[in-house]
């Protein structure tokens, strides 16, 4: 499945610096990890959660290429010396490195976001087009995305993914969302627009199904 995954994850040398300085904090609680299944979460985390929100554009163009814009924003980043931000789209082009904020540097290696000293607080914006809107057998078309995970070492952490979906009423409507709305997941529609709000520990995937007007 050409499916497409953005996650954060820490150098081997921060790792490193955790293990050998007993007077650093974990970036969070080791408690009850989460090994991946997904569970979405009905009590919000009391601690600054790692936001991951998503503008994915789908233009008439879409319905023939499969091509997607998109801009995300991760927002409330660990402080770390050395990070990445990794993108597993299979097919992804033009990724940029919009702004920045607190954070020493930050530019774009291959499928990745570097990042450099990063504060208490930061904030990373990135734009890209992605390859992830597919004509299905039955004439319907459906955007898929993800995984979208917080992973630390061998277990997952609290993640607030937001995703604002456009796309041309006059040629679309939207059917359906996987998962389906539920507590800790919102989604809201109207024509021309899907809006979709997260709180979950795991590994989450989405795919917006949409019929052809």
């Amino acid at each position: 499945m050409a499916s497409a995954a953005a996650s954060e994850d820490l150098s081997k040398e921060e790792l490193e610096t955790w293990f050998e300085d007993d007077s650093r904090a974990m970036p969070f609680s080791t408690a009850d990890i989460n090994e991946g299944e997904l569970e979405f979460l009905t009590t919000l985390p009391e601690k600054p959660t790692l936001h991951s929100a998503n503008r994915l554009t789908i233009s008439a163009s879409s319905l023939h290429d499969g091509w997607v814009d998109m801009y995300q924003c991760y927002e409330n980043l660990d402080a770390v010396k050395d990070a990445q931000v990794v993108y597993q789209y299979k097919q992804l082009k033009n990724l940029k490195v919009e702004k920045f904020e607190n954070i020493e540097k930050a530019w774009t290696q291959g499928q990745s976001v570097q990042l450099l000293n990063t504060q208490k607080g930061a904030t990373l914006c990135v734009s890209a087009q992605v390859r992830i809107f597919y004509k299905n057998d039955d004439n319907t078309y459906t955007l898929k995305n993800g995984p979208f995970q917080r992973r630390f070492l061998d277990g997952f952490y609290p993640m607030h993914v937001s995703l604002v979906i456009t796309y041309p009423k006059e040629l679309l409507i939207f059917v359906t969302s996987n998962p389906v709305k539920q507590p800790g997941f919102k989604v809201d529609d109207k024509p021309g627009s899907v809006n979709v709000d997260g709180w979950f520990e795991g590994m989450l995937f989405t795919e917006m199904t949409f019929n052809p007007r």
